[in-house]
């Protein structure tokens, strides 16, 4: 990971992140407003997980990418660290879980005449997971995670959650139905979503440390 070949790749991966995410708010008009007008407007589109989700995985490439070329060690070993690493491979991978175990169901494709928003899509929920997952797997780690980790990385989507709680209960929007708690399924929708970033996550370390254990 810490070579020049595959920082410009982050880099350019990090960039075309936040592209998408931009052609997203500048067609809101066009789609967002029409075939999900459960967004109702282009801010509140910013408040889905997936889409800060994939805005942090964005700065983390370009993190990266700029340590290896200015050489600033400390931040690329820190950015890099197993703990920080897999933080951040954990909630891109929930973000992909979760759309295709529940969200697909409400939502659906966009319609033909607007196939960019099914790429966009198929970036943020397929590409960016499973290309996150490939380079945390090859990256050679030498540290384990502690099980500790396991509870802190619980800490942004518990916060997020209480965000987008309080915040539904004041403007009556939900980025998720399942967030809504008028939603008869509420407790299990809740239930299901923390067991998928507790489950995910305790995978993740298992798998790592066992890979750690292997390679020594």
């Amino acid at each position: 990971m810490d070579t020049k070949r595959f920082a410009l790749a982050a880099l350019l991966i990090g960039l075309s992140g936040i592209a998408l995410q931009a052609v997203q708010i500048a067609t809101y008009d066009k789609y967002l407003s029409t075939e999900w007008s459960h967004a109702t407007s282009r801010w509140n589109h910013l408040a889905f997980f997936t889409v800060i989700t994939n805005f942090i995985i964005d700065v983390w490439l370009i993190v990266i990418a700029f340590s290896v070329f200015f050489k600033l060690k400390k931040l690329h070993v820190f950015f890099t660290s197993p703990s920080v690493h897999g933080a951040v491979v954990l909630y891109i991978l929930a973000v992909s879980v979760i759309y295709c175990g529940l969200l697909f169901w409400f939502i659906g494709p966009y319609s033909q005449k607007l196939w960019w928003g099914n790429v966009i899509d198929m970036w943020n929920h397929f590409a960016m997971p499973l290309f996150m997952v490939l380079v945390f797997w090859f990256t050679k780690h030498s540290k384990p995670i502690r099980l500790r980790h396991l509870w802190f990385w619980q800490i942004f989507p518990f916060v997020y959650f209480l965000f987008s709680l309080i915040r539904g209960l004041i403007t009556e929007w939900y980025p998720y139905p399942f967030f809504k708690p008028s939603w008869i399924a509420f407790p299990i929708g809740i239930v299901m979503v923390t067991a998928v970033f507790v489950g995910l996550g305790y995978a993740l370390i298992r798998l790592h440390n066992r890979k750690i254990i292997s390679s020594s």
